[in-house]
């Protein structure tokens, strides 16, 4: 159980590394409505991660150690699909990051249920932070927890996936003056490093998915 958590906990710190949804996060913070829109943001991301994740996990809770080769094949599919999208945001070009699309200029106007159709829609985008999510229902699955356990086991995956926007919403809500302008400064940060997060992540996980496949780790 142990070896467990500390293999969900390592790839779900990957998964909270996610520049699109802090950035997002970021923008809805500096909207008209800024804890409700963020609020909504993180619900409608977490609420397609708790669909998704329950639903593997009752559907296939029951394969148990059978996975296990299905397992290494997904672990090796996902982290060659990794290392393909971290080579090819390296050596592609810089030029469309600085220039978000255009309708993130009408955030500041939007509202909750907007925000939440925006999260719901984000997570499966997210190709890196999908594949870690299902190399983390592979591995609860494998550990033949039942039904209970391994949604007990999902918990602090989806908290720590929450984790980095839920600390920028109590920065926000302890004091909102001081954290406009800090957001603001992380914001342009993103902006300009945002890429190469994004590739180191996918190069290391995918790196990690790939030998972990090949050698039945």
């Amino acid at each position: 159980m142990s070896d467990l958590l500390t293999g969900l906990l390592f790839l779900a710190v990957g998964g909270s590394v996610a520049p699109p949804l802090l950035f997002l996060t970021i923008l809805f913070l500096g909207s008209r409505r800024p804890l409700p829109n963020a609020g909504a943001l993180v619900l409608g991301y977490l609420t397609v991660c708790a669909a998704v994740g329950i639903s593997g996990l009752v559907l296939f809770g029951d394969a148990g150690s059978a996975i296990s080769v299905v397992g290494r094949v997904i672990s090796v599919t996902l982290g060659a699909l990794l290392l393909v999208l971290g080579l090819g945001s390296l050596l592609g070009s810089s030029g469309s990051d600085t220039s978000p699309p255009g309708w993130l200029a009408s955030i500041d106007n939007s509202s909750p249920f907007r925000a939440f159709a925006v999260g719901i829609a984000l997570f499966p985008l997210q190709v890196k932070n999908l594949a870690i999510f299902i190399v983390c229902l592979n591995l609860i699955i494998a550990s033949d927890l039942g039904t209970e356990g391994s949604i007990l086991a999902l918990t602090p995956v989806l908290l720590i996936f929450a984790l980095p926007v839920l600390a920028l919403m109590g920065l926000y809500a302890a004091v909102p003056q001081r954290a406009s302008s800090m957001l603001g400064s992380l914001q342009v940060w993103m902006g300009k490093h945002g890429r190469t997060i994004t590739v180191v992540i996918c190069l290391v996980f995918g790196a990690f998915f790939l030998l972990r496949g090949l050698l039945g780790a």
